[in-house]
């Protein structure tokens, strides 16, 4: 890549007779804003050598540039190949770590509960034991003092002794009543004894299925971390080439005139918008800040922050003002490394750009990945906690979520930066890498710049509100 921005500048210089030699005398690389000064002042009569040189490096700076712009998107047409391989094995990786995550839910449940049945198993055995004994030794007793019944005269002795008819009938019915006695310990005995074995039999089982349960346990869960390495591994990949991407890409409104042309016959109306005195969140609720800013939570570069929440929640104006651009050429559902955005910043989904002013203060505001058919069109003055679209999942998403953005402007109020707005996106402040160089935390509050979204609307990353 470098050759080639070399080979050019040496070929310009060629068709215009200009010698390397001199080209290479001067330091244009580490004295750049020295010789843009110089070549642009009445100085540059009297250096002319210096600064045909320099614009040479310009040119030839900006040609390479562009020509590795170029390379690279060519070489995303074969990764973007890749990375829609890896998206799906994201996908696919994230159901399986789902599933895993159930799993291990199930087990630590069933872990917890076989715990408690062995011991209410270990209690009911020693309870049937003790019961066993007791009615064992009933019996033996029984059968003690049944021995003088054992012979046939002892029952002839003992019924013949009756004093008359009705107490010959009591004896016949006590002898049945003690036999079917003996009878009922018996069979009671039985039962216990049964039951005592089979809660031996489930206690053997269920101490098997907790030792079984508690590998398994280990196993899944191994399983599920080195799953999501794999994922991050393969997000991290990704995220780091987008950044590099966005950092040598711009984007600006597609049709800016016919916008300007808007915003100009709304400048009266814009005039009268009343500063809000706060920030509210651009979601009431039931969101988990998912990312935040200024990176991915295992790597890479974030330049706003993510709102989690259900596909077609309602998503607010954050603070009054007038929206200035807004996106719908996306599906409501997109992949990661999915690219859609344009006519807006590619990858982003559909799209909303706002201009809002706070506390005396002008900021630009970006919500991404909106449900399809939901972006408010532009053009529109809105107050605080107007609806201006829904959640969607749109262009590089793997889940419904808002990507917010917040750009300080400075103190020029919202008519007059909307009069003047050349149509850039990104308010000057660059994507990808680039971008982290804009933080307003970063550069002393010097507008224009990124403030942290997370400052602004109070929230922490990992946090559900």
């Amino acid at each position: 890549m470098k050759r080639l921005g070399i080979f050019l500048i040496v070929f310009v210089m060629v068709v215009l007779n200009t010698s390397p030699h001199s080209f290479l005398a001067y330091d244009f690389a580490n004295e750049e804003a020295y010789y843009a000064t110089l070549c642009s002042s009445t100085e540059a009569v009297n250096n002319k050598d210096a600064c045909s040189a320099y614009q040479l490096y310009v040119n030839g700076k900006a040609q390479s540039a562009a020509n590795e712009l170029t390379n690279l998107r060519n070489e995303l047409k074969d990764v973007k190949t890749n990375i829609l391989k890896y998206a799906a094995q994201v996908t696919e990786y994230q159901k399986q770590i789902d599933q895993l995550n159930a799993s291990i839910a199930n087990i630590e449940l069933s872990i917890t509960l076989s715990e408690a049945s062995i011991a209410e198993l270990i209690h009911n055995i020693n309870v049937r034991e003790a019961n066993i004994k007791e009615i064992d030794a009933f019996i033996q007793d029984r059968m003690v003092n049944m021995q003088s019944f054992v012979y046939l005269n002892s029952y002839i002795d003992f019924i013949v002794g009756a004093s008359d008819f009705v107490d010959l009938v009591r004896r016949i019915e006590g002898i049945n009543d003690i036999t079917q006695a003996d009878k009922s310990e018996i069979e009671r005995l039985t039962e216990e004894v049964n039951a005592f074995n089979a809660d031996k039999e489930e206690l053997e089982r269920q101490v098997q299925v907790l030792e079984d349960n508690k590998l398994n346990l280990v196993k899944n869960k191994e399983t599920a971390i080195g799953l999501q390495d794999a994922v991050e591994t393969i997000l991290l990949e990704y995220r780091n080439l987008e950044a590099e991407l966005m950092a040598k890409e711009s984007y600006a409104a597609a049709n800016l005139k016919e916008i300007q042309s808007q915003l100009k016959s709304i400048a009266s109306s814009l005039n009268n918008v009343i500063a809000s005195p706060g920030w509210v969140r651009p979601i009431n609720g039931g969101f988990r800040i998912s990312a935040g800013a200024w990176t991915y939570p295992f790597g890479g570069t974030h330049l706003g922050v993510d709102f989690a929440a259900p596909i077609g929640t309602d998503l607010r104006a954050v603070a009054n003002g007038v929206v200035i651009y807004s996106t719908n050429a996306c599906p409501t559902w997109g992949y990661y490394g999915n690219t859609c955005g344009s006519p807006g910043v590619n990858r982003g989904g559909n799209q909303v750009y706002l201009l809002v002013s706070v506390n005396g203060g002008t900021y630009g505001i970006i919500y991404m990945h909106l449900e399809k058919d939901t972006a408010i069109s532009s053009g529109q003055i809105i107050n605080q906690g107007d609806s201006i679209g829904k959640v969607g999942s749109s262009g590089s998403s793997t889940g419904p979520h808002l990507h917010i953005e917040v750009h300080y402007l400075g103190t020029k109020n919202i008519s007059d930066y909307a009069s003047s707005w050349n149509g850039d996106l990104g308010f000057g402040n660059n994507w990808g890498n680039a971008g982290l160089s804009s933080r307003c935390d970063y550069n002393g509050n010097r507008a224009p710049c990124r403030e942290n979204p997370l400052t602004i609307f109070g929230v922490s990353y990992g946090q559900s509100y």
